[in-house]
């Protein structure tokens, strides 16, 4: 005991405080408190997402690549029960896919060329069009450019007017191409393999784990998460290609030029919740009133999509997904700002189909059924 020597009596001094950065638990030790933890946290979190942007040409095809395996692997196993080998019916699988995305892709590239080579032409054909609505904010632009002439003629020579001449666009596409072809060849042969390895991977986790129960607790919980990411991948991709030939049909019915075209369009736009629906919508819009004299002709696909997008959203998509597979609109929201910003148009694409991959992931494993909640509507 510590006892107070100046006055010589017994009683004990104040209790001695332990340094800032330690904090007493309840067996009385001393341990580092939380505050370096949450800044090793932070800087964690500031260092995963820097790897996510700047590697973001090696991780977007493998993150695409796993989810097109989880979404073929039920077929590969359709074909496995037929007799064929794993290897053999993945590269059917794979060869099937590569098949139906080149068919596609030379029926649509003629059309889709020459809608981005008309665009300049088609967007001063609408200017003209709604010249109309436009007019009232044409003369409030000429009042302000008439009030600015005097100070203008004040001016005997001015700074000379620099324009920067950008590419076509069709050039700026085909200027990308050779990164999206080996994109695409990275993608089709990291899918080939890891549809042909099968259960690879989960027999080695079964091997490294020591115990039986957590063997078999294992087993389950991958198989579950495979299973419920493969039915949402399998159910969403069915909805949005719905949608794509309805309006094909719709476009076909209506008289609008390559109906095909703006199907696909909207299909793929779809894997982008609202926001696609809306840019679908636009694109339908600037279309009709290229191709019809009335506006209110022009109106009518867009109108019919926005239907089609709340039966789809509101109908269709809890009856063929089921109540607890829907995610919060607020998570889905940020989840496509933040991959968008990480990845681009790709991130943009494959931001639900990872979002609601992770929720499955995060269902299935109890310390993280928080997170699950949070993202569920």
């Amino acid at each position: 005991m510590i006892t107070n020597a100046a006055d010589g009596e017994g009683e004990p001094s104040s209790p001695i405080s332990p340094p800032e950065d330690l904090v007493a638990t309840e067996g009385g030790l001393l341990q580092p408190s939380t505050g370096p933890t949450l800044a090793l946290n932070i800087i964690a979190v500031l260092l995963v997402f820097g790897m996510l942007y700047f590697a973001a040409s090696l991780l977007a095809p493998i993150a695409g690549a796993v989810l097109l395996s989880m979404m073929l692997s039920p077929l590969v196993r359709f074909w496995e029960r037929r007799g064929l080998a794993r290897p053999l019916a993945s590269a059917l699988v794979v060869l099937g896919l590569i098949g139906a995305l080149t068919t596609g892709l030379f029926a649509l590239a003629a059309p889709a060329k020459s809608w981005i080579e008309r665009a300049p032409q088609s967007l001063h054909q609408i200017q003209q069009k709604l010249q109309g609505f436009t007019k009232p904010f044409d003369d409030i632009k000429k009042a302000a450019d008439r009030l600015q002439e005097p100070a203008r003629n004040g001016v005997n020579s001015g700074p000379q007017e620099v324009r920067v001449v950008r590419p076509a666009l069709i050039d700026t596409v085909l200027l990308g191409s050779p990164q999206v072809i080996g994109a695409g060849l990275s993608v089709v042969v990291l899918l080939y393999f890891l549809l042909a390895s099968g259960d690879v991977f989960l027999r080695k986790l079964v091997t490294v784990i020591p115990t039986f129960h957590d063997k078999k607790r294992a087993v389950e919980i991958t198989r579950q998460i495979e299973t419920d990411i493969s039915f949402y991948l399998i159910s969403f991709t069915s909805v949005n290609v719905g949608l794509g030939v309805a309006m094909t049909v719709v476009t076909a019915c209506l008289g609008m030029p390559n109906p095909l075209l703006w199907g696909v369009v909207v299909a793929i736009l779809n894997f982008v919740p609202y926001v696609g629906a809306l840019s679908s919508m636009t694109i339908l819009a600037m279309v009709g009133v290229q191709t019809f004299d009335s506006l209110a002709m022009a109106a009518v696909a867009p109108a019919i999509l926005l239907v089609l997008v709340a039966l789809t959203a509101e109908v269709i998509t809890p009856m063929v997904l089921g109540r607890g597979l829907l995610l919060n609109p607020v998570a889905i929201f940020i989840a496509i700002m933040l991959w968008g910003w990480l990845w681009g148009l790709v991130g943009v694409l494959l931001a639900v189909p990872m979002l609601a991959s992770f929720k499955i992931i995060c269902e299935r494993v109890e310390k993280l059924h928080g997170v699950a909640e949070f993202l569920t509507t």
